[in-house]
């Protein structure tokens, strides 16, 4: 995205919308996110957090101005909430490893899908284990990937998780109409 067409999104705005999601990972990014205390409050002048997994069970995204995603695209519903928040986000930020180049999850593209599933539902210590029934748990994509693989990404800040130093980085770079670069 250009920075001039990135100014004129957030321009004339009292405050911004944000939308986050957590596709396939562990939420650690958001809480690298948290580690930033006083940035957060000055933060919020500036921004409305319109949706967040980590406040609410939304299911579905309003129109933001950014969206931050972080986690790999692995399944179904991480397809869904991607796919959506792209739709509603004019800016989609990806956040860690995971959604900026696919992370550890990447390592079950070495293996047999149904092999893996039956691994973890049916071949341990239990007995009565059984695979849940397809309506139970989301359909696995055929591979892992990052988010670019399947939306388009405006800007990406890795790490693992990244640290609360570049995620503020991150916020104050496109807050003032410029993509963050890499230094």
């Amino acid at each position: 995205m250009a920075e001039s067409e990135l100014k004129s999104i957030l321009e004339n705005k009292d405050q911004i919308k944000v939308a986050t999601a957590c596709l396939g990972g562990c939420s650690g990014c958001h809480m690298s996110f948290l580690d930033n205390d006083e940035f957060i409050i000055e933060l919020l002048k500036k921004v409305n957090l319109d949706a967040s997994h980590m406040i609410v069970d939304h299911k579905e995204f309003s129109e933001v101005e950014i969206g931050v995603v972080e986690g790999t695209m692995t399944n179904e519903d991480n397809l869904e909430v991607a796919e959506d928040l792209r739709e509603k986000a004019e800016i989609l930020i990806a956040w860690g490893d995971c959604a900026c180049m696919g992370g550890i999850h990447t390592m079950r593209n070495f293996g047999d899908k149904d092999q893996q599933i039956k691994e973890c539902y049916v071949d341990k210590a239990d007995d009565k284990s059984e695979i849940p029934n397809a309506d139970s748990i989301p359909s696995l994509l055929e591979k892992a990937e990052p988010v670019n693989q399947f939306v388009e990404v405006d800007a990406y800040l890795p790490g693992c998780p990244p640290s609360a130093d570049v995620i503020r980085y991150g916020f104050e770079e496109i807050l003032n109409g410029r993509t963050p670069k890499a230094s």
